[in-house]
């Protein structure tokens, strides 16, 4: 694998100085991908920062994924999309959506013929964007790269699909110490691997800093609720149910607490999770929330109960204990944390670790500093300044 990475990173270099002449780059501006609500949470503070400093220029792309739910997130951001591609029609399989989305993505990375494109995490939207600009001959620039677990298939498709951009990526901007070690143990020259923080704890350290926040002077003594999230594949069908069942287990053995559970819009684990917990006593299913409002639900709430990554990044600085239902994780730096727990999709393990977690004396968050797990809040300022500093050595050499 290391000889493979190092051909990559040396294709990359010659993209990055010489350029492939036919599509570009014949600009200074960078491209910004978008797809999904968590990369639009995540490269919002990376937009800003582009957008603050004079000699930078951006474009910021809708991939057509989940539209309506981008531009919304965005504009909460107080971003708009300066292209908006077609919606992601309903496709038959998961190769066939990465086809349709790839040439989408093409053919708007070869009109706006940028010096670089940006791609954040490890959706269908950040492969399809990192292969299209490989196919166009431009730079890439992954952010939060490196995440891995140790089986290709689990989480499937994210774990194939972030191990495969980093072959096609220029920059991996990593978020921690394991993800930067996990690229440089696959061959990654260090030269190409930046340890920067995840800009998903930019976007939280803003929100808990500003006015739009509440959730520090709301906070209850005694908190009430039980927080839940569930949308990741390895969790649709079967195993959602497998959740729910636990969670009335849970909210039967403490009746003093309310499960407030954001329902994910997927039918796949949409519809199973109304026909289990809907009209249920002590249940609240609730339409996915804006994330500052989210936000403040989990720093209020006894126990989160998710598989999502992000919230596995925020716990620890909101001092909510985090449960995670899934069979492995590629961020160990929260289980390493105290504040998360994975467990197996299984109801006993659920409850048994729940009530567990429910029990223990809350504790502190975690402090915005050096020393935290995911980096102090200032990754887009370290992510633009690369990226000015390598495109700036291009032009020169």
């Amino acid at each position: 694998m290391g000889s493979n990475r190092q051909r990559a990173a040396a294709a990359g270099a010659a993209r990055l100085h010489a350029g492939r002449a036919s599509t570009g780059p014949a600009n200074g501006t960078i491209l910004v991908i978008v797809g999904t609500r968590p990369e639009s949470i995540k490269l919002a503070p990376v937009v800003h920062e582009l957008r603050r400093r004079p000699g930078s220029a951006s474009i910021v792309v809708n991939s057509g994924q989940h539209p309506a739910v981008v531009r919304q997130t965005l504009e909460s951001f107080g971003i708009r999309c300066d292209v908006e591609l077609p919606p992601l029609p309903p496709l038959p399989s998961l190769t066939a959506a990465v086809g349709c989305l790839r040439r989408q993505l093409l053919s708007a990375i070869v009109v706006a013929r940028p010096a670089m494109v940006l791609v954040q995490g490890d959706t269908l939207t950040a492969y399809c964007g990192a292969r299209a600009a490989h196919d166009a001959r431009i730079a890439v620039a992954h952010i939060e790269a490196g995440l891995r677990t140790d089986n290709v298939a689990d989480p499937f498709p994210e774990e194939w699909f972030r191990r495969r951009i980093a072959g096609y990526a220029d920059l991996h901007f990593a978020p921690s110490r394991s993800s930067e070690s996990r690229l440089l143990a696959e061959g990654v020259p260090a030269s190409a691997v930046h340890r920067v923080g995840n800009t998903g704890i930019d976007a939280l350290r803003k929100l808990l800093e500003s006015s739009r926040y509440d959730g520090g002077v709301t906070k209850p003594a005694v908190r009430t609720e039980i927080l839940v999230t569930l949308h990741r594949r390895e969790n649709w069908d079967a195993k959602a149910e497998t959740v729910c069942d636990a969670l009335i287990e849970l909210a039967e053995s403490r009746p003093d607490l309310v499960v407030v559970f954001a329902v994910h819009p997927n039918p796949r684990i949409g519809l199973r999770v109304r026909r289990r917990l809907d009209g249920r006593r002590g249940f609240r299913l609730v339409a996915p929330m804006d994330y500052a409002d989210f936000i403040g639900a989990a720093a209020r709430a006894a126990l989160i109960v998710s598989d999502s990554g992000g919230i596995q990044e925020e716990a620890p600085h909101l001092g909510t204990p985090l449960l995670i239902p899934r069979a492995n994780t590629e961020r160990p730096e929260s289980v390493a944390s105290g504040f998360a727990r994975l467990v197996p999709v299984d109801r006993r393990s659920i409850v048994e670790n729940g009530l567990d977690m429910l029990a223990a004396p809350r504790r502190a968050g975690l402090p915005f500093d050096a020393d935290a797990p995911y980096g102090a809040g200032d990754a887009a300022v370290r992510i633009i300044d690369v990226v000015e500093s390598v495109l700036a050595d291009a032009v020169a050499a």
